[in-house]
């Protein structure tokens, strides 16, 4: 299961924070459950603690334990919340979608914030906060309020977070949610309500390279993620992963990888044999 690790990413509650303001308050929130389970399927999701997976957008269609060995699936939508016991499973899949995991570990949660693109699961954010709860069994009673906790908790980090900071944490979020799309800097600054320049100089000031070269690693990993997974022609790599031009794609994941798409499939599937 990705995103389980309890280390915390530098500044990474400035984007759980925002998120979890959103799904607070949700009507006709769905609840489902997934019970403890020996027989889980491969790449299912499964760690020993209890924990919950929320859904923030779009749809997740989602396999998971259910009593006697079954198996059942459910499609969940903005604000359903799978309760997974101890040693429960669950193996989602989803187009296009955000997801909040909450694992519980003795005094400790720890939050996990995931987009979903084309079956790839991609890590946006993950926090630790101390646990509310002695019971965890009662948590299916108090989502609500568990998300009320963890929102005041990470609010008075963010108090004391500079907006310089918090802003540029939001672009980069959009930007791993948004890099297969035909984004630049302009169409990126309009989304913010900055300048191009000024997009360039927070880049400078708190990244560790630049705009574009961060918009190339993002879709970088994800053709990787097509090559192997999807079987698809490079040229449609190159489209789905938000490249206009196959060439300038080609030579930019040599560039990365030290090799041609073509060669990195080949040379995965001969491993794989």
């Amino acid at each position: 299961m990705p995103n389980v690790s309890f280390q915390a990413e530098p500044l990474s509650f400035l984007v759980i924070a925002d998120l979890v303001k959103r799904i607070q308050h949700v009507s006709n929130r769905r609840y489902l459950g997934a019970v403890s389970c020996d027989d889980a399927p491969m790449l299912a999701w499964r760690v020993p603690t209890q924990r919950l997976e929320i859904v923030v957008d779009g749809k997740v269609e989602m396999l998971f334990s259910r009593e006697a060995g079954l198996r059942d699936s459910e499609q969940m939508v903005s604000g359903d919340v799978l309760n997974v016991a101890a040693n429960g499973w669950n193996l989602p899949y989803a187009k296009e979608a955000n997801t909040l995991s909450i694992c519980f570990k003795g005094d400790k949660l720890g939050l996990s914030y995931n987009h979903w693109q084309d079956g790839r699961c991609i890590s946006l954010a993950k926090w630790v906060v101390e646990c509310p709860l002695e019971d965890c069994s009662t948590v299916p009673d108090n989502v609500d309020s568990l998300l009320a906790y963890i929102a005041e908790t990470l609010n008075v980090q963010v108090m004391e977070i500079s907006k310089q900071k918090q802003l540029f944490h939001q672009i980069l979020t959009y930007i791993r949610c948004h890099f297969h799309e035909q984004i630049c800097r302009d169409t990126v600054a309009r989304e913010f309500c900055i300048s191009p320049s000024y997009l360039s100089h927070l880049f400078k000031q708190y990244g560790e390279v630049g705009f574009n070269e961060y918009i190339n690693r993002e879709r970088f990993a994800h053709a990787r993620h097509l090559l192997l997974e999807k079987g698809l022609r490079v040229k449609q790599v190159a489209l789905e992963s938000g490249f206009v031009d196959a060439d300038y794609f080609c030579r930019m994941f040599k560039r990365l990888a030290g090799m041609t798409p073509s060669q990195y499939r080949s040379r995965h599937e001969a491993l794989v044999l």
